[in-house]
């Protein structure tokens, strides 16, 4: 291959298999085979005369000269990318599909930093429940979906972004008038209040059977209460003394740091779903701005999430595996 033959598809090859290190995840984001990013790798070397990477059994590494091109290639990519964005003459909307209750509680709060960071991406975030598969999001024209669910899912199609754990949670207040329930003893006169759709086809009363199964069983004949469409609407009432909500970390974390919410029994329990990234087959660049930036956010909240638990010295409890109706 002669050097004026190396064209736009290796380079981005070569670009996304070097940010990753992986041709595995390379083929993943480019949705292709891993083959065929292994042999555009090696034509691209050919091409010109020296090795970009050096390969071991599990590892890959990028040579001096790799680095240099890599070097290259972002800055090139990025100088022609926002060319035309300036030719075009208005930049291009990224529409960020988001369940309710975590755009609200948790991604919505953390937009402004992306803004300031990135002010000439024009995020649009529409909050919905339906569900998103590859040809809803092309026909929508949905760049990125954020769903939370405990379903198998395509890896050229999805991501997990953030694993989930559940917390019960209620005021001071409200513990203070019921001092069996919050010793553990007894659920008498309390009321639980439930997300009555964590994600589509749940069954009922999912969240808080998955917690009592681990946690307290001998009270799963007790497991009525108030049933609410939005997450956000249970942790609402909970904050206004009306019963004891389950919590997902990445809803209530900020609502216990400030001590609002208290961990009832300073145990949580790990959910059975967890959130998922979703996104359609062509991603234009702001995607993968929003993408890593996105990962950066989760990855973060992760560690201040470990912090609180460990600082708290909650104790971990895992959910089985089954689906099956409460």
């Amino acid at each position: 291959m002669r050097l004026q033959q190396i064209n736009f598809e290796a380079l981005k090859t070569f670009q996304i298999a070097a940010q990753s290190l992986s041709f595995t995840q390379a083929a993943q984001r480019l949705h292709i085979t891993q083959s065929a990013v292994s042999q555009q790798i090696r034509s691209l070397e050919q091409g010109l005369g020296f090795a970009l990477f050096i390969r071991k059994s599990r590892s890959l590494r990028l040579t001096e000269q790799g680095q240099i091109l890599l070097d290259c290639v972002n800055r090139s990519f990025a100088d022609i990318y926002q060319t035309l964005k300036q030719l075009q003459g208005e930049n291009h909307a990224l529409h960020i599909n988001c369940l309710p209750s975590l755009a609200l509680q948790w991604l919505m709060p953390r937009l402004s930093d992306f803004h300031l960071a990135h002010r000439d991406i024009v995020v649009k975030l529409k909050a919905e429940f339906q569900a998103l598969d590859r040809e809803v999001m092309q026909n929508q024209q949905i760049d990125l979906g954020i769903r939370y669910d405990p379903h198998p899912f395509n890896p050229d199609a999805a991501e997990v972004i953030l694993d989930e754990y559940l917390i019960a949670v209620a005021t001071p207040d409200y513990l203070a008038q019921h001092p069996a329930f919050a010793q553990a003893q007894s659920l008498a006169g309390v009321t639980l209040l439930h997300d009555a759709m964590p994600w589509i086809g749940a069954p009922a009363y999912i969240e808080w059977q998955t917690y009592l199964e681990q946690f307290k069983p001998q009270w799963l004949d007790g497991i009525s209460g108030i049933e609410f469409n939005l997450s956000s609407l249970a942790i609402s009432a909970a904050l206004n003394h009306q019963g004891v909500a389950i919590g997902r970390s990445a809803l209530v974390l900020d609502e216990l740091l400030s001590g609002r919410l208290v961990n009832v029994f300073d145990v949580v329990v790990k959910s059975k779903a967890n959130y998922k990234l979703l996104y359609p087959h062509h991603a234009h660049a702001d995607v993968e701005v929003f993408t890593q930036w996105l990962q950066q956010q989760t990855q973060y909240f992760a560690q201040q999430r470990l912090h609180y638990f460990t600082q708290q010295q909650v104790k971990y409890l895992t959910a089985s595996s089954s689906l099956g109706n409460g």
